[in-house]
Order: C-alpha cells, then structure tokens, then sequence
C-alpha cells in the first residue's frame, strides 16, 4: 500500500507540472514517472496506480480550464463587484490599503485602494472585523514581469488561483454577517486572528515581528527589514508556520493534557478539531496544509494503535494538498515543504549531520532559482539555530505575546529575542555569502535528483551521484559565470534610465544611471510607506545577481537627477562598486554630498570630461566638454563599438549638446540610439539624428508619466529617419546581445517593433 501511495503521489504531482506549467523541465519530470511506474511491470500495481491518478487528472483539467476563463476575463475601468474582505487579509501602509477579496461569485482579486485621509486610514487600522462591500472598480489582470528574471507577481498569485486585481474608485462597506453556523466560527476565528495580529504589532521589535510570524501564521514586512541575516542565511522557513511549529503545537497540548490526566481518546479528538481550527485562525495559508494533514494521519494512528508509515503519510499529504491546491509545488514554499519532508521521511538511518546536509543539497537548487546568492555557512548556521530555536525562541515568544500585558516580561523576552537576531544578522557579515545566478531549469532539477542519489543505500549510486552533482554544479558555474555572449540591457526602471553594459565572458560590467523615484512635495506622515523595496533592488541588484554578476567595474552617474541617480545608494550597498564615474563638478553638488558619498565605501569616484577616458570602460567619454554643475547641459554621453553596432547614450542631454558632440566628432555614425531625455522633445536633434542616421532608438520611459514622454517630435524624428524603436513601456526590459561582431534585440514583453510608436 505505502509502495502505491509513493508512486501514485508522485506521478499525479508530476502531472500537475505538465497541465498548469508545460515546460520541456515538467516534461521530462511527468515522463520519468511514467517510466518509473511502467517499470514495476507488474499489472495489478499499474492498474492501482491509474485509478487513482484519472480523478485527479480529470480535476486537474477541469480546473485549469476554469482558471484559463478566469484569466481570459478582459480589464474594465467601470466594473462592479460585491465580496467580504477578512480582516486578517488586510494590510495598510501609509495611505496605500491592499487585501485579498472574496467576491460573490467565488472568484479572489487581490484589491487596493488609497485613503481619501487619515481619519479613514484610523477606522480601518483598528477594524477587527470581517467586511462586506459593494464597490466601483477598476478591474484589471495582475502585471506580469517587465524585466528578464524579475519576480513573477502573476505566475505566483495564479498559483493561488487569483488572476485580476481591483483597484477602488468609490464603495460602501459594512460588517459582514455570517448566514451559516460554520460561515459564522469560520468569520470569528479570522477577526480573532486579527485582534492577535493587532496586539502583536503593539509589542516591541523583534518581539512583535517573531509573535506574527510563529504564533499567528503571518509574514509582516518588518520581519525582513529588521532582520536581514535571516533571509541572507536561509532561516527565513523558520518563521513561516509550518509542520515544525504544528508539531510544537500538538506536543505542548498533549503534556499538558497528560499532566491533567485527561484521556487520552477525548485528547486526540479536541487535537484534531484545534487543527483545524488553528489552520482558519492562521489565515488558511497553502504551506500549512501539509503539516495540517500530516497532523490529522499521526493523530488516527494514536487514536486507532495502528501503524502508519511514514512514507503513506507523506504520500496522503501530497494527494490532499494537491486535491485542495493543485499548484502547491509550482510555489518554493510548496516544493521545500514536500521536498524536505520527503528527505526526513527516508533519513531515519542518516546521522544528524547527514540529515542537514541532505536537506541543504536538497533545498539548494529550489531556493537558488529565486534568491541567486548563497551563504556558506547556511547549512552550519541552521544546525546550530534549529535547536535554539525549538527550545529558547519559540516558548519565549509565546512567554512575551501572551504575557504582554506584564512589562517585565515583554522586556526580557524581547531582550533575549533581540540578541538572537543580532547574532543571526553579524553571522551573515561574515565572508562566503556568493552570488551564485540563476541556474538552467534543467541543471536544477539534475542537481536535485542527484543530492537524493548522494545518500542512496548503494555504495556505487552514492559514488557517481556525488561526481555528477560536482560536474553539473561546475558547468552550471560556468554557464552563468562566464557566458561567450555580451550583452547592452536597457531597464524597465519606470519614469527613469537605467541600462548595463556586459562584456563576454563577464570580463567588465558597466552600470550606466540607476534610475529613481521622483518626489513632488513632502507628504504627510500618515501618506508615508514604512516599508518599501526600490525597483533598484527588485529589478537592477536582482537582474545582475541572476547573472552571476557580484560586482560592478563602472558606476556612470550621467548627472544629477534623482530620476538617474535615486537608486544608486542601493546599488552602492548591495553591489560591490569598483569606479564611479560622475560629470566635472558634480562632486560640489548637494545631491552627490547627501546621494552618494554617504554611500561610496570602497568606490573610487572619478570626474570625467571628453579628454578624461577611464580604464575598463568599454565606451568612449565624448561629453562634457568642461565642468559644471551635473544638470541635464552636462551629461556624460557615451559612444562607442559594441557587437558590431556603433552605441551612443547620453541620458537627459539636450539637443544643444548633441549638437556640440556632431560638431567635434563629424565623422561619427550610430547605429543604436538611447534617445535623450527619455524622448523628450528638448533632446533628440534633427539634424543630428539625420547625420548619424541610427537604425534603431531605445526609448527609457514611465507608463502613463506625466511629461508625456516620450514626445511627439520625437517619435516624429525617428519615423521620419525610418528608425525601428524600443519602448521600456511597450516592451519592457529590452537587451542587445552579441557575440563577437553578430547580435540581436530581446525584449521583454514581446511586441512588434515599430518605426515609431504613439505618445502616452
């Protein structure tokens, strides 16, 4: 039975790859299985196996089918809804309120609205209850990526079957009322989480992020701001609720219930109901599933004396998660869950050490796909925060969330808690974190396999397995470590340029502006977001770490725009920055004083003019003439022969300028233009543009900006020179890559390049 249960599990998992993620990686995964099964040869075991896999199947494309209506629904500025929102599901920071709604027809939307004012945003801030609303919305799918390797908000809610979002134009709100007995606890347990979540917050940092996390199941965003080794080294599962802390739960209510001499029948039935209860107080999260039903199987075997195996167990967990959240192991959270479940389930002969080794080799691949760095000390440091964990932090936790209203204790736990913390984040100071890229999908589920192989019975598997996971690491090192091909990536950075320059073989990386968000005024101090990641890092820092890329030889700051410079201090502290190179004169300005030198470390700042050229910069400095003050008249124009193509950029330099540069380099020809100014009509000359006579511009432009960009004379230039354009809002991220004199455009969001393109 166990034997059936494992393959069966295991093949409808696969199937679920193929139907909701065909991919040649799912293919592969699916095909293995069917060979595995079919290799049993035995009639009555395939036979076992393909009853229970067509219902799943059959559910399977059902339900793909009616995800794929749901996705296919069109965007409506004008769109009614009704639905209740938990209030547990909702979070507000600042004016800004986002929340998951249930909508009458059964259908989730993740839903956003801005406070009209502060009086408003209080009222919701203490709402502990569960709301019903009609509203008038924007109905809209949730955005995909715009830059390659970018983290993927629509592939992940569809995991979660949420397709559109809504954004609020005008609503009436008011307390739900539950019309059944279970639509009625299941509304209480919520608004109790909430009223958990709100006194959690009252505690004091890291206590109230801990409290949050271990005990009522959510992830707050002060977690990763105030506790930065956490992620760095990999103990971020820690926080998460899953089956370590479902098995805290149940092992603390069974002594307890022990030392009461409670019997043990009436025990394990109030357990079960308290897992499921627990499972709707902790906001019904997927990852909490498994451990739920796990629970449940461990709980009739006691309650029963029979035996179960661990492997059925595993295997009715998976069957369960899958029939409730047929997506689970396309999220990480689903595959770590199963995949180091699946090692412990095995590892019962491994010493402690093997254990953690496997699950670390294990684990590796999945997280590398996503994270692109790795610590060193990772497996070492969760060897030793594990048992601190169990047996310190999470009773002194409890101790200070429930004691909360005792000032003596609150400080005392928080004061322990916070040493812990500090500790955590100076280990991850420590030398070996490594930017490690993102892996081939395909190398990844080798390296995968192989880890399981490495700890098989056969001395032999054991042996080549470790060889090959070496080998498939070693090229997969180089693939993304020293790729033949070069590459000219321009950002989708919003209203803002941002580009890089990467030679083959990684030889030099060049970072040309770094985009930034453009304030107007000084907003009030409810307006303002506590916790916010800039695209910076969410789409530069993350991009060049899938690359492999840890450094950065030239930092070009082209002048002094907040727009061209706003995220450079992130890139400063994230990346290790060899040079950076501003105009003459902007080392006197007040934005370099306050936006980079606070910043620099190890940089070496340069200030460059035409007759200043820098070693390792693969373009050639044409502009500024002189010194100045670093405003758009200053810009660094940069030219030069990259794949073949004559490349110019000059960030927001006028047509004045471009002038100037035609003047001294009359015999200069550009084959790719970065348009000035984000295509604004100051930039771009005409009578420039007709003598160098680019084939394709490069257009780096916020949707729906305010200035119009870019402008109307410019598309016009570029149609009248017969130019093919690239537009960061038509086409996202766009890359020119090349291999020696040879190369070819890529863009992000596929659309046909035209010779001109119309105005927002």
């Amino acid at each position: 039975m166990a034997r059936i249960l494992m393959f069966a599990s295991l093949l409808i998992a696969s199937l679920t790859g193929i139907i909701y993620y065909s991919c040649a990686v799912t293919w592969f995964l699916f095909t293995f299985m069917v060979v595995l099964c079919s290799w049993q040869r035995q009639i009555d075991f395939l036979f076992k196996i393909l009853l229970l896999t067509l219902p799943f199947m059959v559910y399977f494309i059902y339900n793909s089918h009616c995800l794929q209506q749901q996705v296919n629904q069109k965007n409506d500025k004008q769109h009614h809804v009704r639905g209740i929102i938990f209030p547990d599901d909702i979070q507000i920071d600042g004016a800004n309120l986002k929340a998951t709604a249930q909508l009458d027809n059964h259908e989730k939307v993740k839903l956003y609205w801005l406070f009209p004012d502060e009086k408003i945003k209080n009222m919701w801030l203490e709402n502990n209850k569960v709301i019903c609303f009609q509203a008038e919305a924007e109905l809209t799918r949730i955005p995909g990526p715009t830059n390659f390797n970018q983290f993927d908000s629509q592939k992940f809610y569809l995991t979660k079957s949420i397709t559109h979002q809504i954004n609020i134009k005008s609503w009436y709100t008011e307390v739900a009322k539950p019309s059944t007995l279970l639509q009625k606890i299941r509304y209480q347990l919520h608004e109790w989480h909430s009223v958990g979540i709100h006194n959690a917050e009252r505690l004091p940092s890291p206590l109230s992020a801990n409290a949050e996390a271990l005990i009522l199941g959510t992830t707050p965003q002060s977690l990763y701001e105030d506790n930065p080794g956490v992620q760095t080294l990999g103990l971020i599962h820690l926080f998460s609720v899953s089956g370590f802390h479902v098995t805290f739960l149940m092992t603390l209510l069974m002594q307890i219930s022990r030392r009461i001499w409670f019997p043990k029948e009436y025990t394990i039935l109030v357990l079960s109901i308290i897992l499921i209860a627990y499972f709707i107080f902790a906001g019904e999260p997927d990852v909490l599933i498994r451990s739920i039903i796990s629970g449940e199987l461990i709980l009739l075997k006691d309650l029963t004396n029979k035996k179960i195996k661990a492997q059925v167990i595993w295997s009715l967990s998976l069957l369960f998660s899958l029939a409730m959240v047929p997506q689970i192991l396309l999220t990480l959270g689903g595959q770590l869950s199963f995949a180091l479940t699946f090692c412990l389930t095995f590892a019962q002969r491994l010493t402690f050490w093997q254990t953690n080794i496997l699950m670390s080799l294990v684990s590796f691949p999945l997280i590398i796909q996503q994270q692109y760095t790795w610590h060193i000390l990772q497996t070492f440091i969760n060897f030793a925060a594990i048992p601190i964990f169990g047996t310190v932090i999470v009773p002194l936790v409890m101790i200070g969330f429930f004691g909360q209203y005792i000032p003596f204790l609150t400080y005392i736990t928080n004061l322990i808690i916070r040493y812990f913390a500090y500790m955590v984040d100076l280990c991850a100071t420590l030398p070996g974190n490594f930017v490690v890229g993102k892996i081939p999908n395909a190398l990844a589920a080798i390296l995968l396999f192989l880890a399981l192989g490495m700890f098989a019975r056969e001395a032999k598997i054991k042996h080549i397995s470790r060889i090959s996971w070496l080998v498939s690491f070693s090229v997969a090192m180089i693939f993304v470590h020293l790729p033949y091909h070069g590459e000219f990536a321009t950002f989708d950075i919003g209203q803002g340029d941002a580009a890089v320059i990467r030679e083959p073989y990684n030889k030099t990386i060049t970072l040309i502006d770094t985009g930034g968000k453009v304030t107007f005024g000084e907003q009030p101090a409810w307006q303002k977001q506590k916790y916010f990641r800039t695209n910076g890092e969410t789409v530069i820092v993350n991009y060049l770490h899938s690359r492999g890329i840890s450094k950065i030889d030239n930092l070009v700051l082209s002048h002094h725009d907040q727009d061209h410079i706003g995220n450079a201090k992130v890139i400063l502290t994230k990346m290790n920055v060899k040079n950076v190179i501003i105009p003459a004169g902007m080392m006197q300005q007040s934005s370099f004083k306050t936006e980079i030198k606070p910043y620099l470390r190890s940089a070496q700042v340069t200030e460059v003019t035409n007759n200043i050229q820098v070693s390792k910069l693969p373009l050639q400095i044409v502009h500024p003439f002189k010194s100045g003050q670093a405003k758009n008249e200053d810009c660094i124009a940069l030219f030069g022969h990259i794949g073949g193509k004559n490349i110019f950029t000059a960030g927001d330099l006028d047509q004045s300028g471009e002038k100037q540069i035609a003047n001294f380099l009359p015999d200069m020809h550009v084959d790719i233009l970065k348009f000035g100014h984000h295509g604004s009509k100051t930039s771009t000359n005409p009578e420039v543009i007709n003598k160098w006579h680019p084939e394709i511009g490069i257009i780096s432009a916020g949707r729906n900006n305010r200035y119009n960009h870019p402008n109307k004379e410019t598309l016009e230039t570029a149609q009248n020179n017969k130019m093919t354009v690239f537009n960061t809002q038509i086409n996202g991220m766009m890359c020119y890559e090349y291999s020696g004199l040879n190369g070819h455009f890529k863009v992000k969001i596929p659309h046909e390049p035209k010779t001109t393109t119309t105005a927002n």
